[in-house]
């Protein structure tokens, strides 16, 4: 069950909101333009404030669903856990785009806040209050991002839940960590663009 979880779960992270957005209404790459990420940042970029919103909603929908649909089924919560973490693995590593999606923000966040609520609400919790003192977005999704494991491990001990949110955390922790001038098919304007969030 935890493998057909991964799998099926994986499947729908990797259909990118951004990327066949822009894909169906320019004809472009997403990751060729601006960051060379295919996110909701970068998706903005290129579509405007309405594309943004789009990608953004479409990104953390995937990962609510996911994780929703675990549950419905009466999952347990390994299974569901190992549904969070297939999600947001498609959409930053999507094999049908050469394994290179986005940077799993808001996927993430939609598979954490419905895999553990209140582990979800310290994340946002966490991110708005870095974000008022430091004014840094990208600083302060990823301090959400890395509260959830720490709290739900902290409150939970080391159950599915937490290695599920702490397995998440690794895998957005570690996409942004790739330095952003690896993508090989990025064009000279998206190197020049490469400073945003993606």
């Amino acid at each position: 069950m935890i493998a057909a979880a991964l799998v099926l779960a994986y499947a729908l992270g990797s259909v990118n909101t951004g990327y066949y957005l822009v894909r169906g209404r320019t004809g472009l790459d997403l990751r060729s333009e601006g960051s060379g990420t295919a996110g909701a940042t970068n998706t903005g970029r290129l579509l405007g404030r309405q594309g943004f919103v789009v990608a953004l909603v479409g990104d953390l929908l995937k990962g609510v669903l996911a994780v929703a649909v675990a549950r419905a089924v009466g999952a347990t919560d390994a299974v569901t856990a190992a549904a969070a973490v297939g999600v947001v693995a498609g959409h930053i590593y999507p094999v049908q785009l050469s394994f290179r999606g986005g940077k799993g923000l808001a996927t993430a966040f939609g598979a954490g806040v419905t895999l553990s609520p209140m582990a979800g609400l310290v994340a946002a919790v966490v991110a708005l209050t870095v974000l008022a003192t430091s004014r840094r977005r990208v600083l302060s999704a990823l301090s959400g991002v890395v509260a959830a494991p720490v709290y739900a491990l902290a409150t939970r001990g080391a159950d599915p839940v937490s290695v599920g949110l702490l397995l998440v955390a690794g895998l957005v922790l570690s996409r942004h960590a790739v330095p952003r001038a690896q993508a090989t098919s990025r064009s000279p304007r998206a190197d020049r663009a490469s400073s945003g969030a993606g």
